[in-house]
């Protein structure tokens, strides 16, 4: 594997020097991105690094470009001042990790060789359910409209009545509620895996993930806030890739914001719902944020608004939502006592309480999802993956 470091104040170069007796690493150097492209012509696969002296924005125009071409590239980018802004902009632009430059002498190895780990065969999004799991962001910018209760609720129902090998991954890094909705206990969580990360794979990550009674496993949230610091972007994108390859489908529950997590969420799924409630203030929300994701490029096609509480009466129908929100809705789940219910008991509501309309109306939006990867047919012939237990 190519390494090729950009950087003038030599940073960079110094600290990756401790890589180069790994096997089959190679480092090289490059004074342009120009002459970089030109050091890989003849490898398989290449980690460009661009130190602090490099402008942001030709980073991020060289790794569009290569992105698009869809050459075996990854950029790791050390910037004197990182931003969300930056952040967002990187993201985007394809770039796989930003640092800045205080973290750089402690970060820099770990997020080259995660990068290390990330180059392969390149899928796109269309295709990435037939070569391995599923991936379902559930979003909200808004707090408080039933996210976690639905991420949690299509978890089980897609593990236990659909029968899918089926993984929850909590993105709520300081106050996830995956662990309480579905009463389990966090003995190991997130956190505990990124403190392994370095020799992190499939079969280790098992060992984190808490089973639930429906057969669904779950990767819980770090119980104290502040262990969400060393849960980086670059060590949830690893993460969820390896789910990719262990089972059906992984929901993602994100946080109730616009962050680099949320980002990186999408970046990797395969659906992102979105939750809306008929308030106002959750339909501007929900309106701002979808425009958001047009502007950061993401395709219509890959975000879908899901209505929660929908037959509230609150002078306001589902056609007026769509038309503020610009979206077409694809799931209405109506208002139920029973839910509130089910969260207090531990026990979510399609299990709790199956037979009801709230019930039923997630399990077709589960069912939906399952029917998108062809899954009818893999369980009518038998070949469903066995899970991540097996």
């Amino acid at each position: 594997m190519l390494i090729v470091t950009i950087d003038a104040s030599g940073l960079c170069g110094a600290v990756l020097a401790t890589l180069e007796s790994s096997a089959g690493v190679t480092l090289a150097s490059a004074g342009t991105l120009e002459e970089a492209s030109a050091s890989w012509a003849t490898d398989e696969a290449c980690v460009v690094v661009t130190g602090p002296t490099v402008v942001p924005d030709e980073v991020f125009a060289a790794a569009s470009r290569w992105s698009a071409n869809q050459e075996p590239v990854a950029v790791v980018m050390v910037t004197p001042e990182p931003s969300a802004e930056l952040l967002r902009r990187a993201l985007r632009a394809g770039v796989r990790d930003v640092l800045g430059v205080s973290e750089a002498q402690e970060a820099l190895c770990e997020s080259v060789i995660a990068a290390v780990t990330s180059l392969g065969p390149r899928v796109e999004s269309a295709d990435r359910a037939d070569v391995g799991a599923r991936v379902v962001s559930v979003f909200s910018t808004k707090g408080g409209v039933g996210k976690s209760v639905i991420a949690t609720n299509l978890g089980v129902a897609l593990a236990g009545p659909l029968g899918r090998s089926t993984a929850i991954v909590d993105l709520d890094l300081q106050f996830g509620d995956v662990a309480i909705m579905l009463q389990l206990a966090p003995e190991r969580t997130i956190y505990e895996a990124v403190q392994v990360f370095d020799r992190l794979d499939a079969e280790m990550l098992r060992a984190y993930l808490t089973p639930h009674d429906s057969g669904l496993r779950a990767l819980l949230a770090p119980v104290r806030p502040e262990d969400a610091e060393a849960v980086t972007v670059n060590r949830i994108s690893a993460i969820i890739e390896l789910l990719r390859g262990m089972v059906d489908f992984v929901v993602l529950d994100t946080p109730a914001t616009f962050d680099d997590v949320v980002l990186t969420a999408i970046d990797h799924s395969d659906d992102v719902y979105t939750v809306a409630t008929m308030d106002v203030a959750s339909i501007k929300n929900t309106r701002i944020s979808m425009q958001k994701l047009r502007q950061l490029g993401y395709d219509d096609s890959l975000v879908h608004l899901v209505l929660n509480r929908a037959d509230s009466k609150v002078w306001l129908d589902a056609a007026e939502v769509e038309k503020a929100i610009e979206g077409r809705i694809v799931a209405k789940i109506p208002s139920d006592r029973l839910v509130p219910r089910s969260v207090n008991k531990g026990v979510p509501v399609v299990l709790d309480a199956p037979r009801s309309v709230v019930a039923k109306s997630i399990l077709d939006l589960a069912r939906s999802i399952a029917d998108s990867k062809g899954v009818s047919g893999d369980v009518a012939q038998g070949t469903a993956r066995t899970g991540v237990g097996s």
